[in-house]
């Protein structure tokens, strides 16, 4: 092939001429390597057609293109029966069957399978996609040095087929949105996500420094996209903002007056995003701009306008004016309903940034309003691209749900685009269906007929293949070609037909249409969705009218799709029935579980392992979980975590833990499984493989917001500090086995109780300590479990239990974390508010420990402890966050006092003092009140008339008020002189109630020698 072949291949494909280059010489040397690669797998592996790298890249290319065309955005380009006679003709030597294209696309299928999961088994041209991927994989290495069409590296081009690959496998979500936009709790394709992951790292190095903004930008938004897919939210939003920044894209949320309603009088903020992109990048797109876009469903309500109205020079309707201070400066002068227009990839960065944030906030008004402003830049602004206008009107079908005057247009919005897709993507379908009859009547053909004044016929036939539409077809204008349509599909990550239908079909169940979802899901041939919607719905009618047959016709659906008919001795038999399902002369409502009890479908069907999953939890039988693994060849992780969670149920706890090993060999990236087979292992005392678990389950989280990681830091705390109790256990005995070895007479001292917490050397095995939890040191162990808690802490700041785990584990450390231990306790006085939430005994180590130890200066006069130094934190917290709270807490004035007492605020103290004194003494009464219940009940202290423990609280309170009253009362000059009256009258006031129960004691007579000495003074 020469290099004016090469050039005018790709010069096609680069014009969107598809189909002329996959039924080019080489496009039919390819596919039938491609062909016989599939029916003979290990003799044509490593075969390399002897073609041209450029010539296989454009095949590649095109084979991709027609691919995403046909499933993605339409419209079915003409001639694809020739190509599909090129793949009839490559497998007709290969196989006897009569229809050798279905027998290639079952094998295109099988190839596709991923740790036991299976593509949709219904998606048109499937062999295209497994020629490009064949062609990218195995034809050009390395060595080929090719380029893609805007000179993309070719890592870059495999990536974007794996990832395409990973949309084809993941099935659609049971939830509003699409699987794309809301992430899953955990992958069940680990493998392709990590070679997924891998070659992100491989197309970073090669696409960024080199020069080309544009081309970087495209690979940043590509890449925040395919985060997005994967769950991993912080990357994709460190991503997105990257791509901003490389493209100099100005843009922030703000808020600016105007009016939302029909009936509103006054202004109010309304959120508005203001975005402007760089001047060059204006002027080089304003040429290629297109008015082409879909149809855009009016709102039509009888409250709110169509579009917000902003107000110009009035103010609100509080007398507010619009404040655009913090404002970039070049948005600024930007008004909300006037603004430039936007670039095509600043566009998509606005849409990227609404789909991150509505893939991992709640779904609820507040995030709503947040989000919409982002679709509704890009909806009003001039449409530069047909499948952007497009992804920008899905966005905002789907914020709209969320709300109740916006839902309905939501939906119709939603159903529009469908609609649209479905038409796009299905205009060739009896080309299609004669070719899988292997062309046997190529007059058949569907044509278009012209009639003499210029109006388009169809003939019956043709008429009778177009699908139908809940709106009017769209107008030509209203349309774009192929070429244009894929200019940005990656960068947009547009979901494929079958996943915008399903998600159709789960909004239609949302405003409580499930006639709707279900017939989408018929029409789709997802059965196993018909099944869940079904048993999700319990109520769906029955033939008796009576309702609860939804779980019953539920399990009849799997068990059809699993099992032979009951009584039905050959496959062929059976699969007449299932023929009728698939043309829809047979109706699956009417089937019953006792009518597939038939022995199980060899070889099974596409997606055995999920359909024998469902009818285990349907069933409640662990052997439909077993199945599943074995059908899988080990590799479907989620029969191990179903089969698990059956042996949790039922209280087996090893079992549970075996299937949950299992889960996690073959699915290491999943937090979730790493987080249970942790919790499992807590349970059962194993804290070495708890702390294992927790720290990969941390490892492999990409979400860092929420009550799941806070858990998890948690238990990985409590899991360290278990491990430390061993450790310190462990080397106790050690010690005292080597001293009682040495000198066996000789016991231990008690320094040795606390050597281990201390030591950081003495490891038996150092090198093992690294990798092996439970051979740590203690003091490390300890210190881990400090952070573990702390960083569980921090994300879950509202949670006061961990906080106060914090406060355990930061004062057994030596020296203690003090600056741990105050933040804890900041934190835990704001969530409970109360003085029984605080500890003594920590207040207390703090006041020991950094404050009544430390020497002041000098000088006269009230001391004010430094900034940034723990005594003023210390006095700090006590003063501003403890004392406000003290209502009945005698020792917590008692501290308090103590602080004033070294601060030398002795006014201070003194009044301390003597609230303390009068807390105490006040139990007596509070204890002994009229009320029945009065000092009674759980946890309450008994008056200090009847305890002696309580007597003596009274006269060490009664001590600490007189005897500071003694040493410093004269010094204060609210006192003075009068601070012996004050000392004897709170000794005579003591001793008037305790003469009766306490008279003749030793307390008491304390208490009068108490008294005698402030008499002297």
């Amino acid at each position: 092939m020469t290099d004016t072949t090469t050039t005018s291949l790709l010069d096609q494909v680069r014009s969107g001429h598809y189909v002329p280059v996959l039924t080019t010489e080489p496009a039919k040397t390819l596919t039938k390597s491609y062909v016989n690669t599939l029916y003979d797998p290990e003799s044509q592996q490593q075969n390399v057609v002897d073609t041209p790298a450029q010539d296989k890249l454009a095949v590649a290319l095109s084979a991709f293109n027609t691919f995403l065309q046909i499933n993605v955005t339409g419209p079915v380009p003409d001639g694809l029966a020739q190509v599909e006679e090129e793949f009839t003709t490559a497998a007709a030597s290969k196989t006897s069957k009569s229809k050798p294209l279905q027998q290639t696309r079952k094998l295109c299928f099988s190839s596709l399978d991923v740790d036991g999961v299976s593509a949709y088994r219904y998606i048109p041209s499937i062999e295209l996609f497994g020629l490009a991927r064949w062609v990218l994989s195995t034809q050009l290495g390395e060595e080929a040095q090719v380029k893609g069409l805007e000179g993309e590296p070719l890592e870059w081009l495999k990536l974007r087929v794996d990832v395409w690959h990973y949309k084809l496998i993941t099935q659609p979500s049971l939830g509003p949105g699409s699987i794309f936009n809301k992430s899953l709790q955990w992958c069940e394709v680990p493998s392709l996500q990590g070679k997924i992951e891998q070659r992100l790292k491989v197309v970073e190095g090669e696409v960024t420094g080199k020069d080309n903004t544009e081309m970087e930008v495209k690979w940043l938004v590509e890449k925040a996209n395919v985060h997005i897919m994967l769950g991993q939210d912080a990357k994709a939003k460190e991503t997105i903002q990257k791509a901003a920044e490389a493209n100099k894209f100005q843009y922030m949320l703000s808020g600016a007056l105007g009016k939302r309603t029909k009936f509103q009088e006054k202004a109010t903020s309304q959120l508005v995003v203001l975005a402007k992109s760089a001047e060059e990048k204006q002027e080089e797109e304003g040429e290629d701009e297109t008015d082409a876009k879909p149809k855009a469903v009016e709102l039509n309500d009888d409250t709110l306008l169509e579009d917000l109205q902003f107000t110009k020079g009035e103010l609100g309707k509080h007398g507010e004016t619009d404040d655009k201070t913090g404002l970039p400066a070049e948005l600024k002068d930007l008004e909300p309903d006037a603004q430039p227009q936007l670039s095509p990839l600043d566009q998509i960065i606005l849409l990227t940034e609404a789909t991150l944030k509505d893939a991992f906030n709640p779904s609820d008004t507040l995030t709503s309003e947040e989000i919409l402003p982002f679709a509704v830049r890009v909806i009003n602004d001039k449409s530069t691209n047909w499948q952007i206008y497009t992804q920008a009107l899905l966005v905002r079908s789907r914020i709209e749900m969320h709300r109740s005057r916006t839902i309905e247009r939501g939906v119709l919005q939603m159903q529009a685009v469908v609609d649209q897709v479905i038409v796009d993507t299905t205009a060739a379908a009896a080309s299609t269906s004669e070719s899988n009859e292997k062309e046997e009547k190529k007059s058949d053909v569907p044509a278009i007929k012209i009639s003499a004044d210029g109006e388009v016929i169809e003939d019956k036939a043709a008429a009778a293949s177009k699908p139908t539409s809940f709106f009017p077809a769209a107008k030509p204008e209203d349309s774009a070609p192929a070429h244009v349509r894929l200019q940005y599909i990656h960068a947009l990550s547009s979901p494929p037909r079958w996943h915008l239908e399903s998600e159709l079909a789960y909004s239609w169940a949302g405003v409580g249409s499930l006639v709707s979802a279900l017939e989408i899901f018929k029409r789709l041939r997802l059965w196993a969705e018909v099944a869940l919607c079904l048993a999700a719905n319990a109520r769906h009618d029955d033939e008796d009218g009576r309702g609860a047959g939804g779980e019953e016709k539920g399990k009849a659906i799997i068990r059809w799709r699993l099992f032979h008919r009951t009584g039905v001795t050959t496959a062929e038999e059976d699969a007449e029935a299932d023929d009728e399902v698939e043309n829809e002369t047979l109706d699956i409502s009417n089937f019953k579980e006792a009518d597939f009890q038939g022995p199980e479908r060899v070889p099974p069907p596409p997606n055995a392992p999920r359909l024998f999953c469902i009818l285990g939890e349907m069933e409640d039988k662990p052997e439909h979980y077993e199945r599943a693994w074995e059908i899988s060849g080990q590799r479907y992780a989620r029969a191990q975590k179903s089969l698990g969670e059956y042996w949790l149920s039922k209280q087996q706890i090893f079992k549970a833990r075996d299937a949950y090993r299992k889960a996690v060999v073959v699915n290491r990236m999943s937090s979730e499984l790493w987080n249970r087979l942790g919790d499992i292992s807590l349970r059962l005392g194993d804290f070495a493989e708890a702390a294992e678990s927790f720290s990969r389950g941390i490892a492999a989280a990409d979400n860092l917001a929420g009550g799941e990681d806070a858990r998890t830091w948690s238990n990985l705390g409590s899991v360290l500090y278990s491990l430390y109790v061993e450790r310190v256990g462990e080397l106790k005995a050690e010690r005292e086995a080597a001293a009682g070895a040495a000198e066996p007479v000789t016991k231990s001292s008690s320094s040795d109780e606390v050597l281990p917490d201390e030591d950081d050397t003495y490891i038996a095995n150092p090198e093992q300590s690294q990798t092996d939890p439970s051979k740590r040191s203690p003091a490390t162990l300890l210190s881990q479990s400090l952070a573990a808690y702390k960083r569980g802490a921090s994300i879950a700041n509202d949670n006061w239990r961990i906080w106060d785990n914090v406060i355990t584990l930061a004062s057994r450390v030596r020296p203690p974390a003090v600056s741990e231990i105050i933040l804890a306790l900041n934190h835990i006085i704001k969530i409970r508010a109360s003085e029984d939430a605080l500890d003594i005994g920590v207040l207390n180590l703090l006041l020991l420990e950094c404050v009544l130890d430390k020497k002041l200066p000098t000088d006269t006069g009230v001391y004010d402890p430094p900034r940034g130094s723990q005594e003023r934190a210390i006095c700090e917290l006590l003063e501003k966050q403890v004392a406000p709270l003290i209502t009945k807490r005698h020792e917590l004035w008692k501290l308090i006092a103590f602080a004033r007492e070294w601060r030398r605020d002795y006014g201070g103290a003194i009044d301390a003092a003597e609230r303390a004194w009068r807390a105490a003494v006040g139990s007596a009464s509070a204890a002994g009140g009229l009320l029945p219940s009065a000092g009674m009940g759980e946890g309450s202290e008994k008056s200090w008339l009847e305890d002696q423990e309580g007597w003596k609280i009274i006269l060490e309170r009664t001590k600490d008020y007189v005897n500071l009253l003694k040493d410093h009362g004269k010094d204060v000059q609210e006192i003075g002189g009068r601070w012996k009256g004050k000392a004897r009258s709170a000794i005579k006031s003591v001793q008037r109630k305790a003469k009766e129960a306490w008279e003749g004691s030793i307390e008491w007579m304390e208490l009068e020698e108490l008294l005698v000495k402030v008499e002297e003074a």
